[in-house]
């Protein structure tokens, strides 16, 4: 927020320097982003009276002028310029002085004579016309201040005798984007008087509901909306002071109808609108939606298609205006126009937002309403606008006001222990001064037995209890009351959770099998879960949808880590990347109830991922059986049947007994969906179940002193049977006396018959005791085959 130092001094007494004012606001929490010193680029330069004009001995066209420039000597110089008599007060650079478009002037001599300065045009001063009127005259700059007294610095003659300040104002102070919302604060922290201009202006009678009839039909986009009549207006332009504050700011001036409206706004921070009153067909205000397919032409020219999520202000056949953005160009105010009609409204801020987002524009309004502006200001601009254009006898006002609201919020009343503000700032501050400072920022505040009553107005909608009311009073107080202490507290060495421990032994075991560990994204698409083919009642296809994702690709949370894995896998493929091996460690987020209700459960997960030409299905089982070992787990196998794997190459793991992991080949169809055309295979671990495991105590065996006996069995069995299954019953028949299973073969084929296979182990038994005897090995030979048979597996004869 652009303000000139002299704007801010009609409204607060301000008896510091610059820096020092700027230093004590940044202290108060606003930040100055730059200040800006006008004219500092043109010194000693004066304003000088010609008192004596005479042609130069040696030249035709060259005048000597006497000129007087405060001082109590004359002083000369000489122009080749026509357009001076005497008596003329003009701009007068004297010895050693600087102009604006970088020219250092000194004394000198021209044809012999001396020339101690030069008088100025208004290009060497780099005016316009729009600077001062007289600037662009081909000649020296004759200067109107007739009583203005020879000797005073131009800058001050031409109003650059000021400082711009831009303030940072932060998206919870909007009520500061404003000249009287910084001037207050200047006057608190100055502890200077803040004086308000109260409006007051002459009507011209009759009834403004003669002349206009104004409705609202959404009161939630538009809580407000106050209108007024001005007829017989005399456009011209602004007063130089109005123009000046305007410009300043970074406004351009263009007649004082328009230029009243945009200094209301910057004195209030309330947006205005001015309407031609005689465009408006049937003299009828309607703030509406737009139509589907309606259009405006805005000043700027351009057509823009509006659809119903939209607001307008609209005169009884079309939109007039996109409401707190920018006028229609056939309502525009001209310089013929006799009648106006002048809004001041609040709009939601999010439809503002949405509106001019939608359609590519942002204006100084759209901005204002988009951070929000205060309900009740929009009365106070109407009066000081009216005031205005009472002053400088710009229009008629017609008496009365149409001012459409759906009730107006009172102060909220917030009650807080003085102590509880003194706890939270660790500073002790007077409780009349806690008042004081809240009183003098308009929180109007008493205590009784410790106890604050805070009326907070409409305007101050961020202070909302007791953490905000801390906030105010420090700042005013001074945060260099806050006194440094050194830290207390017992130094406690820290450490990792269990949990922590054993994943990062899990991670360094995967990292020396040469897998290397990715991190995506919790957010997935919400048609990820269809690439894996699940059944439409699969509970992971209950996933957490989010109220504002960044798009769709980011959607949802996942409820697997598979997904995101084939995608790593599909990038390194299509950049053709030979082989690799990936693993991931995150979380899966699985709902306790849709719709969510409470926070969902955060489960920990691994995904493993592998390809290339010397990977495949054992490979992988062989990293998850490493995995399991790890953590201590005895691990079994059974079939599996998920759809995102080969229905032939899969198996589900278990943990003691506990679904733990699914691993497989992935299925062509799926590989497919992510652009795979070769094999890939891919686990999915449960940590939860794993890191729950207490992993069995390890004990040490002394190397055998008896030799094993190893024995090979060939068994029939049904297809169906799995090896894990086989493998348990051996293990029963040996009992003690087994020291490991080794399966080396399968067979399927024309000499077995349907649904059997032929699968066939070498056990190896061993005794710690002695040698086994015959006697030994055939006993445990039979419990074998006993054990086989009664699951349903034949010896082979």
């Amino acid at each position: 927020m652009k303000i000139s130092l002299k704007a801010l001094k009609y409204y607060v007494d301000i008896n510091v320097s610059v820096d020092e004012l700027c230093d004590k606001m940044t202290l108060a929490g606003f930040e100055i982003e730059s200040i800006e010193q006008q004219g500092e680029n043109l010194k000693n330069v004066v304003a000088a009276r010609i008192m004596k004009i005479e042609p130069h001995p040696d030249s035709d066209h060259l005048q000597i002028c006497q000129m007087d420039v405060g001082k109590e000597e004359l002083v000369q110089i000489i122009t080749g310029a026509q357009n001076i008599s005497v008596g003329d007060l003009v701009p007068a650079a004297l010895d050693d002085s600087y102009l604006p478009n970088g020219a250092h002037i000194v004394a000198g001599k021209l044809r012999g004579l001396p020339s101690n300065g030069m008088m100025c045009s208004g290009g060497e001063l780099c005016l316009t016309e729009a600077d001062y009127e007289g600037a662009s005259v081909n000649g020296i700059m004759i200067l109107h201040e007739d009583n203005c007294p020879t000797g005073t610095d131009m800058r001050e003659v031409l109003g650059l005798d000021d400082y711009i300040i831009d303030f940072k104002i932060t998206a919870n102070r909007p009520d500061c984007n404003c000249f009287i919302g910084v001037a207050k604060e200047i006057s608190v922290v100055l502890g200077t008087e803040f004086r308000a201009p109260k409006p007051e202006y002459k009507t011209v009678g009759d009834n403004i509901s003669n002349y206009i009839k104004v409705s609202v039909e959404n009161y939630e986009l538009c809580p407000r909306y106050i209108g007024r009549v001005v007829r017989n207006l005399r456009i011209k332009p602004s007063p130089a002071w109005m123009q000046k504050a305007i410009t300043a700011s970074g406004m351009r001036p263009i007649n004082n109808i328009v230029d009243i409206t945009n200094f209301v706004m910057l004195e209030t921070g309330q947006p205005m609108h001015a309407f031609n009153y005689d465009k408006l067909s049937n003299k009828e205000i309607i703030v509406r939606n737009a139509k589907p397919e309606e259009s405006i032409t805005t000043l700027d020219g351009n057509e823009y298609k509006l659809n119903s999520d939209m607001l307008v202000i609209a005169d009884g056949e079309k939109p007039s205006c996109l409401a707190g953005i920018m006028g229609g160009i056939e309502s525009e105010i001209e310089d013929d126009t006799k009648n106006l009609f002048l809004e001041s409204a609040k709009f939601k801020r999010d439809n503002i937002r949405h509106t001019g987002r939608a359609l590519g524009i942002r204006t100084e309004a759209s901005g204002r309403f988009e951070k929000g502006i205060d309900i009740i200001n929009t009365a106070y601009a109407m009066e000081r606008a009216l005031q205005l254009i009472s002053d400088l006898d710009a229009g008629d006002i017609i008496e009365g006001v149409i001012d459409c609201n759906n009730g107006l919020p009172e102060n909220k009343i917030l009650k807080v222990k003085t102590k509880d503000i003194l706890a939270l700032l660790g500073v002790e501050i007077p409780e009349n001064e806690v008042v004081a400072i809240l009183n003098r920022l308009e929180l109007k505040t008493t205590a009784e037995n410790g106890l604050l009553t805070v009326s907070v107005p409409s305007i101050r909608d961020d202070v909302e209890g007791r953490a905000d009311l801390a906030e105010e009073v420090m700042r005013i107080y001074g945060y260099d009351h806050i006194v440094g202490t050194p830290m207390r507290g017992n130094v406690v060495r820290g450490q990792k959770l269990p949990e922590r421990i054993k994943t990062d032994k899990i991670k360094s075991l995967l990292c020396g099998m040469g897998a290397y560990e990715i991190a995506t994204y919790s957010f997935i698409a919400s048609g990820a879960l269809d690439t894996l083919n699940l059944d439409q009642n699969d509970e992971r296809r209950n996933a957490i949808k989010l109220l504002n994702p960044l798009g769709d690709e980011y959607s949802v949370l996942r409820t697997q880590l598979t997904t995101s894995m084939l995608s790593v896998l599909a990038t390194n493929i299509n950049r053709k990347i030979e082989g690799a091996r990936f693993f991931e460690i995150s979380k899966r987020f699985i709902p306790k109830s849709l719709p969510l209700t409470q926070q969902p459960l955060e489960l920990p997960t691994m995904s493993i991922g592998i390809y290339g030409d010397d990977e495949d299905f054992f490979t992988l089982k062989g990293i998850v059986e490493e995995v399991m070992a790890l953590m201590g787990a005895h691990t079994q196998y059974e079939r599996s049947n998920e759809t995102y794997l080969h229905p032939g190459r899969q198996a589900l793991v278990k943990a003691n007994n506990t679904p733990c992991a699914v691993l497989g080949e992935v299925h062509p169809r799926v590989a497919t969906a992510y652009g795979i055309e070769r094999r890939v295979y891919v686990a999915e671990i449960k940590l939860d179940v794993l890191l729950a495991i207490n992993k069995r105590k390890v004990t040490f065996k002394p190397l055998p002193k008896f030799p094993a006996v190893e024995r090979d069995f060939a068994f029939l069995c049904d297809k169906d049977i799995s090896v894990g299954t086989l493998e348990q019953a051996i293990s029963k028949g040996a009992g003690r006396l087994l020291e490991r299973i080794k399966l080396f073969d399968i067979y399927e084929g024309s000499q077995i018959p349907e649904g059997k296979k032929s699968v066939a182990y070498s056990v190896f038994l061993r005794s710690s005791e002695g040698t086994l005897s015959d006697e030994q090995i055939e006993i445990a030979t039979n419990n074998i085959i006993d054990k086989l048979q009664k699951v349903g597996a034949e010896l082979r004869k």
